[in-house]
């Protein structure tokens, strides 16, 4: 009676130390320990009811040392009993009732041995299973800061456009309206009529920035219409031409090969380059080169003023800004003959959206 109970006090007080990981070096030592005192009971009361408390041993040897240690345990015990067996029943062989006696405890040690198996295959998956838990938790939660900070992101990248199209929308009409008011202020005594044909100018044009804004704007409310270069640069020129500037306009290849964000990117450029060409440049003769290619679309903005700034203005910067989310580049350069050339150059990196 003691047996059972101080294999079963000295699993409990292991387990309540260590839990199901103990130092493998104490595991081994106490199991071992309960080996050999089971089989000195059994040795000393012969084939009896003590030969069960080995049954006692796979449990904790699967659960402290793992399953090949099970394994083991379980055929040393076997080996014992077997050992033991044959040395106390010498007739066994023609005995059917002590056959079937050591049949069924070689049975039940593989079925003990089994079960603590499965018991432990079980634990461990509802272990992963728990991890994996809190790890599909953590990933959540990570997904939704994320989201969080992609839609901060997002909305700092829009305002971003917007203010860029804004900038530049206002910026282009605004100067060509301040020159026509100038003029206005200098002919209103000598010319009344071209004093009449200023302001009208400069309120078509006060309208057309309007309109700009209203669609930059509008834009953050609905899907973006389509965007064909081509007829834009042309009511852009047509729109400076009641400026003192020779400006042309040439355009080369096929638009339809570049996305609205591309070509965009080009509008704009021709943009603000003519608006400095009005602001800085002081030139009287102006040049746009557009090429749209298979391979790139090019911008070549040509004029005959005082040359490059010293420093990129905030226009110039929004320019690169766009360039840059299109795989794009800016170089100013001094014009052949004195002057700005301002080259801007965007890979075909994509399909025109349709």
């Amino acid at each position: 009676m003691l047996t059972p109970v101080g294999l079963l006090v000295l699993q409990l007080l292991i387990g309540r130390q260590y839990g199901d990981r103990p130092p493998a070096v104490l595991a081994a030592g106490a199991i071992a320990a309960q080996l050999g005192v089971i089989e000195l009971v059994a040795r000393l009361e012969g084939q009896s009811i003590a030969s069960l408390l080995f049954l006692a041993l796979p449990f904790p040897a699967v659960f402290w040392l793992g399953a090949r240690a099970g394994f083991v345990v379980g055929a040393v015990i076997l080996t014992l009993f077997t050992v033991r067996f044959a040395a106390t029943k010498p007739q066994w062989r023609a005995d059917a009732d002590t056959q079937h006696g050591y049949l069924l405890f070689a049975i039940a040690v593989v079925l003990v041995t089994g079960i603590a198996l499965l018991v432990r295959q079980e634990r461990t998956s509802r272990e992963r299973a728990e991890h994996l838990l809190r790890d599909l938790g953590a990933s959540h939660r990570q997904l939704v800061e994320s989201q969080g900070r992609v839609a901060e992101l997002a909305t700092i990248e829009e305002r971003n456009r917007l203010a860029r199209d804004i900038h530049d929308s206002l910026g282009h009409y605004l100067t060509v309206i301040s020159v026509q008011l100038e003029k206005a202020q200098l002919l209103v005594a000598e010319d009344p009529v071209a004093v009449t044909a200023a302001v009208g100018n400069a309120k078509r044009l006060a309208d057309q920035a309007l309109a700009d804004v209203r669609e930059s704007v509008g834009a953050l409310r609905k899907d973006e219409a389509p965007f064909l270069l081509e007829p834009t640069l042309r009511g852009m020129v047509a729109d400076l031409g009641v400026l003192p500037l020779d400006l042309s306009l040439r355009i080369t290849g096929n638009e339809q090969h570049y996305s609205r964000q591309q070509l965009l990117a080009l509008y704009r450029a021709v943009q603000e380059g003519l608006t400095n060409v009005q602001r800085h440049a002081r030139a009287s003769r102006a040049h746009v080169l557009v090429e749209l290619t298979e391979v790139a679309a090019s911008v070549t903005v040509d004029d005959d003023g005082i040359g490059p700034p010293d420093g990129p203005g905030v226009g110039l910067r929004g320019v690169r800004e766009r360039l840059e989310l299109v795989s794009g580049r800016l170089v100013l350069t001094t014009a052949p003959g004195g002057g700005t050339r301002m080259s801007v150059t965007i890979p075909r990196t994509q399909a025109r959206e349709t």
